[in-house]
């Protein structure tokens, strides 16, 4: 490698460190951001049950799951952009793993909505559905499938896997030279 292309990579190394910074704080922000609303969201529902009953106990327990497993989400992807901007290697087994908790939390945010969804629609527990509008409050009873977060936790998963290999090789080419 010559010193103009050396240069070169050290330049696009750090404009490419410079982005996954940028990324980090955006998702530092928004796991503010959403940290306020979940707690205000939390709030807002355990004052309303104090009026209602144990009306409420259903979709207070949805929003604390739904919240702990964004939460979580969001922390982990914090975690990714900031191995990155410190230069540390993204092909890394750590790395896969936190690929494959976001593909799990996905999973989970997908089975969440379809659980709370059934027993709201179907009244599996019929003190639950009342004063509760879910499907655009159309009368028709359905149950919501989030298609899309389906598909990002294959996706993810599918990655980590991909991470973990690309990882791997990396050892194996390390140990060979």
């Amino acid at each position: 490698m010559g010193g103009v292309e050396t240069s070169d990579l050290r330049k696009s190394f750090q404009k490419a460190q410079a982005v996954c910074k940028a990324i980090r704080y955006l998702f530092i922000a928004a796991t503010v951001i959403y940290a306020f609303t979940w707690i205000a969201s939390v709030v807002g529902i355990v004052a309303a049950s104090n009026e209602a009953g144990q009306a409420w106990a259903a979709p207070l327990a949805y929003v604390v799951f739904h919240g702990l497993i964004v939460s979580t989400l969001l922390v982990t992807m914090v975690r990714i952009f900031a191995e990155a901007s410190q230069g540390r290697a993204p092909f890394s087994e750590k790395q896969a793993d936190r690929l494959r908790l976001i593909a799990l939390l996905a999973l989970l945010l997908f089975l969440l909505e379809a659980v709370f969804t059934a027993v709201v629609s179907y009244n599996l527990i019929p003190e639950v559905g009342y004063s509760i509008g879910i499907n655009d409050a159309y009368p028709t009873d359905s149950i919501n499938l989030n298609v899309g977060m389906l598909a990002f936790s294959a996706i993810m998963y599918s990655l980590s896997a991909l991470f973990r290999y690309a990882a791997l090789l990396q050892q194996l080419s390390d140990d060979t030279v």
